[in-house]
């Protein structure tokens, strides 16, 4: 047995257990000897791990060093949990969990030694370097690699352990720096290769290219298309998924080209495509990053982000085949900046909902924007941008209303001029995305197809004794055929919902509806989001201010119209009270005013319920309201129902006693004929004065003119036995139309006749 076994197996009870056993390891004592080693094992990529095997192989190698220098295997522990994973910042970021258990076995005093093949392999940042080396001082651990053993608390062995840990920082500062000017030289030249969005190869020679599919490319160039058209990215979402359209999608990354799959359109795709500065033509590197943090090594790196285009390291225009103009693309950028929410000026894209100054509506006290408040009693703009940030008390609210309508009608007054020319563009419009939609689905079509035929064809060519794989392949046919079939039911479904031209008659309507701009503006099929879209295309902004009349009283609001043009517009509007809400609107008592010159009451209420108007309570119009607001603002009525005279109503039907005095009868005949169906009456309820048509036709029919004329084939009788009706169906079917009566004079006498009812005289020239 050797001295130093010897001294191992059976140390004197008096000797100190720091003095160093050998003369070769003087720094190592008994009682490093009597703790655990830690060998420390880290790779900095998985590709390292992957491709350089004989790093790891060394690194594993140092248990055997440890039992060279007087530590028995069971002591020994290999700690290999960071593989993969850098050690450029800090273990926590990184997620070194290997690092982190090497610290705390320092820190409780469970460590003797820790083995690395270099420095670089335990940390490459100071911050970490440094805190492990105060550790190991305080608890005495040694540190060693493959040539050399360090005592932290020796001076001049901490002096070098800090220089070292200083030149791995250095090391991986300058390998990176190397790595990335050559890869940010290549990118000045637009020769670095990055990943190419959807639409575009990589050709033979390394040049980017259009996507040869015909599909792809025609997808893409819908997005711009209805982009530039529609303003938003939720609207082209909207056309894609009315229309049944797909957008394409690779899934995976790598050199080799992915499978090509269709899916259904989402928000994110749609914007990723309209943001995407590569379907410009140009060669951006560097748009996205992570902010570093302020002291190199200390705490984690920023999130990352998309940085500017005037803050990317490379932006070269005109670098690839394009989709669009670039011109374009910062014109649809701006869009959708404009359409955020999340920025201070952003007027928000087009929302459903009252309020056509959504967005563009600015506080004349202050300068915020003002947002729509949503209440069923009073929706109001309000500005209340400084009570949010500051606390400060609402600056104004105003009723939407009378401000709506007071730029809606400034506007169509603007417009009108255009009217012919938007006449002749909608057509186009129309036609275009008709054609658009339709390529789609034909390419849908034909790849479906193509696929099906490639399936047959594998069936085909399959030898029939070869039932194991006959059988898959006709179950994909299948498959293919049912798909095929799918589509094709799509597509004609598309084509009834309007996918198919437009015929003259439908151009000559659209035209007719364009022409006349406030019909279009207050059509109900017209959306709130269509009109606010129509607005911004040529005002700004509206700023408005209220006088300083009370909250809850009228009074006149200031607003002024910022045109795209650069000229302003000064309107002064009547601002409505509190108490507004519960008058009928002068337009509708300027209607009922019109109308009660020449209709009754029950026929008013018919008109405005049929003109979609109501009461200011929501309720449909009856004659009784009619009655009651006529009253209230004094109209009169050329109708009445319930006086009498002798002169006619405005709608030309005569009291009962002066009808029967023209006809030469007593007036109680009438009520009689009205109960036949020989005579049209009007009466209001039981009890109430009835009322009599009696125009020109009517008295020539009722005195005796026309049947002295001929008119009046049967008499009531006759009647009954031609037509095989007793008496009174022969009543019902006058009430009803289908039969005319005459009353003729017979020598003392007065009796009636009836004849069907003459066909019009065009059905008769046509027969």
């Amino acid at each position: 047995m050797s001295a130093f076994e010897s001294e191992r197996a059976t140390p004197d009870a008096g000797a100190r257990t720091d003095t160093p056993l050998t003369p070769r390891e003087p720094k190592i004592t008994a009682r490093h000897l009597t703790q655990r080693a830690l060998i420390y094992v880290r790779q900095s990529s998985p590709g390292q791990v992957q491709r350089h095997p004989e790093s790891a192989r060394r690194q594993y190698g140092l248990s055997e060093r440890a039992q060279r220098l007087g530590w028995d295997a069971a002591q020994i522990t290999i700690i290999d949990e960071d593989q993969g994973k850098s050690a450029a910042g800090s273990a926590a970021a990184h997620g070194r969990d290997g690092f982190a258990q090497v610290v705390a076995a320092v820190g409780l005093g469970e460590v003797g030694l820790i083995l690395a093949l270099e420095v670089a392999r335990l940390a490459r940042n100071s911050a970490e370097w440094y805190r492990l080396l105060e550790l190991a001082a305080l608890a005495g651990v040694l540190i060693g690699d493959e040539d050399t053993i360090y005592d932290p608390r020796d001076f001049n062995d901490r002096l070098l352990l800090g220089l070292r840990g200083t030149i791995s920082e250095v090391e991986l500062h300058c390998i990176q720096a190397r790595l990335h000017g050559a890869r940010l030289s290549k990118a000045r030249r637009g020769e670095f290769p990055l990943l190419l969005p959807i639409g575009y190869v990589r050709g033979a020679d390394g040049q980017v290219e259009f996507d040869p599919d015909a599909e792809v490319q025609g997808a893409l160039r819908t997005i711009f298309t209805q982009f530039e058209r529609l303003g938003s990215a939720s609207a082209v979402l909207r056309f894609f998924n009315a229309h049944g359209l797909r957008v394409p999608r690779r899934y995976g990354r790598g050199p080799a080209p992915q499978p090509l799959v269709w899916v259904k359109p989402s928000y994110q795709a749609i914007h990723q495509v309209v943001s995407n500065p590569a379907y410009a033509g140009a060669y951006v590197y560097g748009q996205r990053g992570q902010e570093s943090p302020a002291v190199p090594g200390l705490g984690p790196r920023g999130p990352r982000r998309r940085w500017a285009l005037d803050q990317v390291a490379v932006l070269l225009p005109d670098h690839h085949p394009a989709y669009l103009s670039w011109d374009r693309y910062l014109t649809n950028r701006a869009t959708l900046r404009d359409n955020g929410r999340q920025f201070a000026r952003s007027r928000g894209a087009p929302q459903p909902g009252p309020g056509v100054l959504q967005g563009i509506i600015v506080c004349g006290r202050c300068g915020c924007r003002m947002r729509p408040h949503h209440s069923g009693s009073s929706p109001s703009y309000v500005c209340r941008t400084r009570k949010q940030r500051y606390g400060e008390p609402v600056c104004q609210s105003l009723p939407i209303a009378h401000i709506d309508e007071a730029v809606g009608a400034a506007f169509l007054a603007v417009i009108r001029p255009a009217e012919l020319e938007a006449s002749l563009a909608l057509a186009d419009d129309l036609a275009r995305d008709q054609a658009q939609v339709e390529q789609q689905w034909q390419w849908r079509l034909e790849r479906a197809r193509y696929e099906a035929e490639r399936a047959h064809r594998q069936y085909d060519q399959v030898e029939p004794e070869n039932r194991l794989v006959a059988r898959e392949l006709e179950r994909r046919w299948d498959e293919k055929l049912r798909v095929v079939a799918d589509l094709e039911v799509e597509y004609r479904q598309e084509q009834d919902r309007g996918l198919s031209p437009l015929t003259e008659a439908e151009k000559t309507e659209l035209r007719a509806l364009v022409s006349h701009a406030p019909a279009l503006w207050h059509a109900p099929d017209t959306t709130m989001a269509e009109r606010k879209r129509l607005l911004r295309c040529l005002i700004t902004e509206v700023i408005v201010q209220r006088d300083a009349a009370p909250k809850n009283a009228g009074g006149q609001t200031t607003v002024r119209i910022g045109w795209r043009s650069g000229a302003w517009t000064a309107l002064q509007v009547r601002r409505p009270s509190s108490s507004d809400a519960l008058r009928t609107p002068e337009s509708v008592l300027e209607r009922i005013r019109t109308l009660a010159q020449r209709e009754s009451d029950a026929r008013i209420a018919q008109i405005l319920t049929g003109e979609g108007l109501c009461t200011r309570w929501g309720l449909p119009w009856t004659a009784l309201r009619v009655q009651r607001v006529r009253t209230y603002q004094h109209i009169s009525s050329a109708c009445p129902v319930l006086a009498r005279g002798p002169g006619a109503r405005g709608d030309g039907l005569l009291p009962v006693a002066t009808a029967a005095a023209h006809l030469g009868v007593v007036p109680s005949a009438l009520p009689h004929w009205r109960r036949w169906g020989f005579i049209h009456t009007a009466q209001q309820g039981p009890g109430s004065p009835l009322w009599v048509r009696l125009t020109a036709e009517d008295r020539a029919r009722l005195d005796g003119t026309l049947a002295a004329q001929g008119y009046g084939q049967w008499r009531m009788r006759e009647a009954q036995q031609a037509l095989g009706l007793s008496r009174e169906q022969l009543y019902a079917a006058t009430r009803r139309g289908e039969l005319v009566a005459y009353r003729a004079r017979v020598r003392s006498h007065w009796e009636w006749r009836l004849s069907p009812v003459p066909a019009p005289p065009e059905a008769s020239r046509v027969g």
